[in-house]
């Protein structure tokens, strides 16, 4: 595999609270461009701890009114195949960092619906509100305005998996997927819908994530994080200093 080709900016912080700062204010300028411009934005968000960070920071008091939250369309990258209200799945984390703080404020939420009766109707339904919502045609693909990621100690993103045959899916735009090593079964957006976005931001946090990176930024696209390559868009990696560790880079903005 060839190295990294989109555009990619590294974004250091000496901790994990100016990581979240950091991201958070790139965050509110993407999403003010993209209402000004097509008057709404679309984001994908992601589960894990790093960011639950970004999450409430953005409903904070210093953060929460800033945002335009009825033209803001949020969906999730993958989720594990759990109930919706149990503590692992990423819907209630999110709802709880972040929506559950906007009192009566309206915003769109477009969730993985995991009531089904297995991971792949999860996915085929997931598929189908993608479809609708964005208008696609057949084989076609959206373009989220932006994409939110993180990473596995072992290169995994979203729920895209080393080795795993979602890796290499071409036509859907969800699959289900079950893994050894991983206790739920999940349900993912697919690589050709990350690569398609305007912009993908990767929250990488914690010293035990610095051999990976060090191995993606060397252009290791053997790891699924480092097959993400947006065909029209580009990458913006926040880091804290700990994650960095390895690569040598200074704070920058």
């Amino acid at each position: 595999m060839s190295p990294i080709t989109a555009p990619r900016q590294m974004n250091t912080a000496r901790n994990y609270e100016e990581l979240c700062l950091k991201a958070v204010e790139k965050i509110l300028t993407l999403v003010h461009k993209a209402i000004q411009t097509q008057g709404r934005c679309t984001i994908v968000l992601s589960g894990g701890s790093t960011p639950a960070g970004v999450y409430s920071l953005m409903a904070s008091p210093d953060y929460i009114d800033q945002f335009d939250w009825k033209n803001i369309h949020f969906f999730l990258g993958d989720e594990r195949w759990v109930p919706m209200d149990n503590p692992r799945s990423n819907c209630k984390m999110i709802t709880d960092s972040l929506f559950s703080k906007l009192g009566p404020r309206s915003y769109h939420f477009h969730p993985i619906k995991t009531n089904t009766h297995d991971v792949a109707a999860s996915a085929s339904l997931y598929e189908k509100e993608l479809i609708h919502f964005f208008a696609l045609k057949p084989n076609g693909f959206p373009r989220f305005d932006l994409v939110l990621l993180g990473l596995g100690q072992d290169g995994h993103t979203a729920s895209l998996i080393p080795g795993h045959s979602a890796i290499n899916e071409s036509k859907h735009l969800a699959v289900g997927v079950e893994a050894e090593g991983y206790a739920e079964k999940r349900v993912t957006l697919t690589l050709p819908v990350l690569n398609q976005a305007h912009a993908v931001f990767f929250l990488v946090s914690g010293l035990d994530k610095a051999q990976v990176l060090q191995k993606i930024m060397a252009g290791r696209n053997s790891f699924p994080a480092g097959k993400v390559n947006p065909q029209h868009g580009e990458v913006t990696w926040f880091l804290d200093q700990q994650a960095a560790s390895l690569l040598g880079l200074n704070d920058e903005k």
